[in-house]
This record gives C-alpha cells, structure tokens and sequence, in this order.
C-alpha cells in the first residue's frame, strides 16, 4: 500500500522511497535501473514516487560501485553548425526520454581535444558515446572507445569499430547535381568538404561525380576544402571569378554555404538569373536568403532516434517506423543510412541564353 508522499528538505534516497510504497530497497533499485526482474506495473509506481519525491539518483555512489552512470556523451566538431546543433537538440530529447543525460563536447576538429573528451567521459563511466570522429584521431582514442559503447554519426573512421549512423550522402549530391542537370545546366561546380580519410566528404564527391557523368557534355568544376565559412567564401570567389564560371552550384555543406552567399553578394551575382544554387542541410535562414535557397534537407530526427537506439536497446521502440538502409561497415558493426529530401526554393532555373 502507498503511504502519503511527503517531500524532505533532506536528499530523498532509495530507503524513502521503499518506505512510501512498503517494497523493499532491492525493488525499488531494480525498478529505477529497469531490471527485467520487475514488473512494468510496479517501475511505474516506483517512477512516480520516485518523482512526486524529488528523487535524484546519486552518480557517484553508481561510479564507486562500477555501475555506468546516467551520462551519454555526445562529442561532435562544431557546435554552430546547424546539423550538429540541431541533432544535439534531437539526441538530449531522446536520451531524457528513458532517464539519461546528454552531455556534450566540442573537439573543433582537434585529435588532442577528442582524446581528453573521451577520457573524461570514460572516467565518468558514460552509458555511452556518439562521436563524429575527427580526421587525425589517436590511436589511444580509438582504444578508449573500444571499451566503450559507442556510435559513429555523420562519418566513420577506420580506426574505430562501431556502427555507423548517416545521411544518404552520396545519393544527396547525386540528387542536388541531378535537379541542377534537369534543368538543363551542363556545366555545374561542386564546392564540399577537403580531401581526407574519412568517408563523409568523399562520398558526397563521388554522388556529384556519379550524376555528372550520366549526361552528355557535362562539365565538372570541383573544389574541396574544410567546411567553415571563410573557406566557403575564398572558394567561391575563386570559382566565380573563372575566364568560364558555372552556371550551377552545388554545395555540400551549410557551413560552405554562408561564405559562398556572401561572395555571391559582394560580386552581384543574380540567383538565380545568373546562377543556380543548391546547398545542404536546411537551417532556417536558407528561406530567407535572397529567392531562398534550395537544399537537401537531412533527417536529422530519424538519425537522432537511431543513434540513441545503438546506445541503449531500450529505446527500440520508438524507432520501428523508420526506413533507413543497413549495411555492412565491417565485421561486426553495421552502417545506416537514412534518405533525405530536395526542398526547391527559388534559387534555381534553367540556364539564361545569350
């Protein structure tokens, strides 16, 4: 039987509990770590005592014991990147939902950072860690991470067995690149992330090359550098000031895109009279630039919900509508992949003839 809930000014423990609903401490332990062992009925009671009460579960005892934490970490490269802010967003959500806590790191790209972000999540005995890995990841990161649960967002890095969670990249550009060539463009630049190992960067390449190549007398145009906006700016300059610019653009990163919209605007350059655009990701600030810009917009949601799915099996259920892609990345960690979707403003058109 329940007895009358009565708050503390004292830090409610495990015993007050017990006590209120007249079940042992071992219940309502287990109930709180959502043992099997105990009825969904009774976690319920326990959960709503637990919160009527002001319950807060103590970490450090969890730690002392060897028990992992309530903590899943979160360490991505740029936090004012909107994909990456947006996801932290949707991943805090989804891990709240069944008891954890979101925290995160920012390793701006930086082996030494990640390597300390790892640590100290590892010394806090997270549940669990979501990573876009760096390029030049240390060999020690990998090996922390290894003892680790832990999923791979956006890229995967050779050095890290774990599964992998992205955006149809490929299929992204190759769209972008498409919708550019039905229009009728033939020749069409490319500006996305710089050469390196890892696979995010080389396969939005390899979709622009792939729809590129499916159309007589195309003309390619590439440039490939960091995803930041001063590079983004540099590049497009270099690639609008050619003897022959395009008369398309694809971008593959919103990063890129803000410098690209700014040297658009110093030059004059009409979009899209005088030339198409398409960029990657949706921020809202693309419907606001100029026609407003057309994009690919990515499933950040769907990505945000399976990631946290690979971390703890618990929140499978919220997960079993989503249609992605699985396939294999190695021999034993998985890559899935989730479609995403043009949005057509009115920064594109057919080619002006002179």
């Amino acid at each position: 039987m329940k007895k009358n809930v009565q708050r503390s000014n004292s830090p409610v423990t495990i015993k007050d509990i017990a006590s209120v609903l007249s079940v042992s401490n071992a219940t309502v332990s287990r109930a709180l770590a959502d043992s099997p062992l105990i009825s969904d009925r009774t976690k319920n009671r326990v959960r709503t005592v637990a919160a009527e009460l002001g319950y807060v579960p103590d970490n450090i005892a969890r730690m002392m014991r060897g028990e992992a934490s309530n903590l899943v970490g979160f360490i991505l490269p740029d936090v004012q990147n909107h994909f990456y802010s947006a996801m932290a967003k949707m991943l805090a959500e989804n891990v709240s939902t069944i008891g954890l806590q979101l925290v995160l790191a920012i390793s701006e790209g930086d082996p030494e950072r990640e390597l300390r972000h790892v640590r100290e999540l590892r010394r806090a005995r997270a549940q669990g860690i979501i990573v876009t890995p760096v390029a030049d990841m240390l060999p020690e990161t990998a090996d922390l991470l290894s003892g680790m649960r832990t999923v791979q967002l956006v890229r995967s890095h050779p050095l890290v067995t774990a599964d992998l969670v992205t955006a149809q990249d490929a299929r992204a550009i190759s769209v972008s690149t498409q919708y550019l060539l039905e229009l009728g463009h033939r020749k069409i630049a490319y500006l996305g992330g710089g050469a390196e190992i890892l696979d995010s960067g080389t396969n939005r390449l390899a979709g622009y090359r792939r729809a590129m190549s499916q159309v007589e007398g195309g003309v390619c145009m590439e440039l490939l550098t960091a995803p930041y906006p001063e590079n983004g700016y540099s590049a497009a300059r270099q690639i609008l000031e050619h003897a022959t610019p395009p008369s398309g653009l694809v971008i593959g990163s919103s990063q890129l895109a803000v410098g690209v919209l700014r040297a658009i605007r110093e030059m004059s350059i009409r979009v899209p009279q005088d030339l198409s655009v398409i960029s990657y990701d949706d921020p809202d600030w693309l419907q606001l630039c100029g026609p407003g810009i057309s994009t690919i917009a990515l499933p950040i949601a769907d990505m945000a919900h399976q990631a946290v799915n690979l971390i703890d099996a618990r929140y499978q259920a919220k997960t079993d509508r989503l249609e992605f892609a699985v396939d294999s990345l190695g021999p034993a960690t998985k890559h899935f992949s989730f479609p995403v979707s043009l949005v057509e403003r009115g920064s594109c058109m057919p080619p002006l003839i002179d």
